[in-house]
């Protein structure tokens, strides 16, 4: 009786141990609100459908992806977007453009909403990447604007960028992929501009 008492107190002290022991998560987001313009123009007058980015099958997850060497990609541990890669790359191209633009539909809407052309986007990496001694930021994704009638692409493009983050430190890499993804963004507002004079 006293070694199965004994026992038990130790399976519970063991449990216990490991619950608060447990390395706490940190969860990560695209913040583009630090590199915002104070002034938003006037708002295009075209109304815009952001379709369901699509992905690699290593950014399905919310996982943050590093790559300490070539050809090799891994999970960070105890780091984790809020949303996986392709879910939060959506969320931002929405919120970004929706003062931008007069209407932002997300992609359940395709049926709903009457809209101008639709925006389809590729995510290639987001992923923070060391070479040498060094670590890099690197956004690369390609896209296409779509009219809703079909036909060709109203244009389309690449977008493949390595930014040095200071000492790998995830926060800065975070800043530095958010600058990335707002880089982005204005050179794809630019080109929705030129194509609707």
């Amino acid at each position: 009786m006293k070694n199965k008492s004994w026992l038990i107190v130790c399976a519970l002290l063991a449990l216990s141990g490991c619950a608060t022991n447990a390395p706490k998560t940190t969860v990560y987001t695209l913040e583009l609100d630090k590199f915002e313009d104070t002034v938003v123009e006037e708002s295009l007058p075209v109304a815009v459908l952001i379709e369901n980015c699509g992905v690699r099958e290593a950014y399905k997850t919310k996982a943050l992806i590093a790559s300490p060497a070539p050809y090799e990609l891994t999970k960070r541990a105890n780091a984790e977007w809020a949303e996986s890669a392709g879910t939060l790359l959506n969320s931002t191209i929405q919120s970004y453009l929706a003062p931008r633009c007069d209407k932002v539909l997300p992609p359940d809407w395709k049926a709903k909403v009457a809209y101008d052309c639709s925006i389809l986007v590729y995510l290639e990496a987001m992923t923070q990447v060391k070479r040498g001694k060094n670590w890099f930021a690197v956004l690369r994704l390609s896209y296409e604007v779509l009219p809703k009638k079909g036909g060709a692409a109203m244009f389309s493009g690449r977008f493949d960028k390595a930014v040095p983050v200071a000492d790998g430190d995830l926060n800065n890499y975070v800043m530095t992929q958010s600058a990335l993804a707002k880089e982005w963004l204005d050179g794809l507002l630019a080109r929705l501009k030129k194509a609707g004079e």
